[in-house]
């Protein structure tokens, strides 16, 4: 009697577990790829030959974005975002910071200037911090880096 009792009980509890499923919905998310992309505008060359950069209107302006590990030529530069090449403008990221390193010397600078703070001499081959709406002059181009889009 006692074994009927434990095999009849057994017998309800599963049953109880079986009948107690109910359709529950599971959403599946899928993780979101973080990308980075650096926003770039330089003079356009064919209209503004003649201007000074206080004279160019802004739909005279190159614009780039260039997406992370890519690299693009930008008015006779080649730019790379954490892609380093070897003579190119090479852009990268740290700690949400944007960094570059130039194979050659350039002059950096804040847009606009700000009184009190004097243009910069970067040597070439030389890691330095860029933030938004810097102004970076190498030989006779002008690259003015916007913002860091991710």
């Amino acid at each position: 009697m006692k074994n009927n009792f434990l095999f009849i009980s057994t017998i309800l509890l599963f049953i109880s577990c079986a009948n107690n499923t109910e359709n529950k919905e599971f959403l599946i998310v899928e993780p979101i790829t973080q990308t980075l992309t650096l926003e770039f505008a330089s003079k356009n060359p064919e209209t503004t030959k003649n201007k000074a950069g206080t004279h160019v209107g802004v739909n005279e302006m190159l614009k780039l974005s260039l997406n992370d590990n890519n690299q693009i030529d930008f008015v006779g530069q080649i730019l790379t975002l954490n892609n380093s090449k070897e003579g190119a403008l090479n852009f990268y990221t740290r700690n949400d910071s944007v960094f570059c390193n130039s194979p050659k010397s350039l002059i950096l600078m804040s847009m606009p200037p700000k009184p009190g703070i004097a243009p910069r001499m970067i040597n070439a081959n030389t890691e330095f911090f860029v933030n938004p709406m810097s102004l970076l002059k190498l030989e006779s181009v002008n690259i003015m880096f916007i913002e860091l889009i991710s």
